[in-house]
């Protein structure tokens, strides 16, 4: 990516890390397991591994977020550092929100051939989680898209 194109790319990662990082941050802090077994009858287990991977996704969207910013506050700005950034974005935001360490859920990956959402649970989530998990699909899917173009792994 040429340098402008690549400031444009983080800058607009920025701004949807900022979304993310809000979003789960506010669900999190208003949020206990007790509130989760009040909204539906389920596996409280199930439960607690949902709001585990939740949590993981929100640190590493935090953690990317603030190496973005700082990389674009850098002056003169590095080229190889913000690609390998948005390589390690791709690697630990997009990829860890479509496939959770634990397998809470999974993507469906014929979902776009027949126009259903990707994001399946395993077992049937507090409405409240699922509603936070699939909002954001398609705002993951359009980073991942033009992250997967535009980011090469720098080995």
């Amino acid at each position: 990516m040429e340098n402008t194109r690549l400031k444009s790319e983080l800058k607009r990662v920025v701004v949807f890390l900022e979304d993310v990082v809000d979003k789960i941050t506010n669900y999190l802090n208003d949020t206990t397991i007790t509130s989760l077994e009040n909204e539906i009858a389920g596996d409280k287990d199930y439960f607690l591994k949902l709001l585990k991977s939740i949590r993981k996704l929100v640190v590493f969207c935090e953690e990317a977020l603030d190496a973005c910013i700082t990389i674009l506050r850098n002056q003169p700005f590095k080229e190889d550092v913000a690609n390998q950034l948005l390589f390690k974005v791709y690697q630990q935001c997009i990829e860890r929100y479509f496939h959770p360490k634990n397998d809470v859920w999974y993507e469906d990956s014929r979902s776009a051939y027949s126009s259903t959402k990707a994001i399946v649970f395993r077992k049937t989530p507090p409405p409240s989680l699922a509603d936070l998990i699939t909002a954001f699909e398609d705002d993951f899917q359009v980073v991942r898209e033009a992250l997967d173009k535009g980011v090469q792994p720098q080995f």
